[in-house]
């Protein structure tokens, strides 16, 4: 009983002699989750490139149009490379995520704004 005691003691003694820094150390653990579904109507779409600018993450589209991230709680920038009316420029979305929640965000590719006559 008595070495059981001891080993708890210096775990706690090693825990809290660690310092992490803000700005060094690691990310905190992924405990929220965004869900990112891609479509033309009710079409999902597959290979949709989609970026959060703050942490560097990319991931593409399944098959159903849906991309999903794991992140630490906190507010976003989601970059869906996908094609809207007017210029081509990538479509940027401020996501909020929330601990032990699913956030989910419907984006619109507009297919028939690359080939005119093409719906999905």
């Amino acid at each position: 009983m008595r070495r059981g005691t001891i080993a708890l003691a210096l775990a706690g003694i090693a825990l809290m002699s660690c310092e992490v820094s803000r700005t060094t150390g690691p990310i905190p653990l992924n405990d929220s989750r965004l869900e990112v579904y891609v479509h033309w109507g009710d079409n999902g779409l597959a290979d949709r490139r989609l970026e959060i600018l703050e942490l560097g993450l990319e991931r593409f589209t399944d098959e159903a149009g849906i991309a999903e991230f794991l992140l630490p709680p906190g507010t976003y920038t989601l970059r869906a490379y996908v094609t809207g009316p007017g210029p081509s420029i990538p479509p940027d979305v401020k996501v909020t995520t929330s601990r032990w929640r699913t956030t989910r965000i419907e984006i619109v590719d507009c297919l028939p704004c690359v080939a005119p006559g093409r719906n999905g």
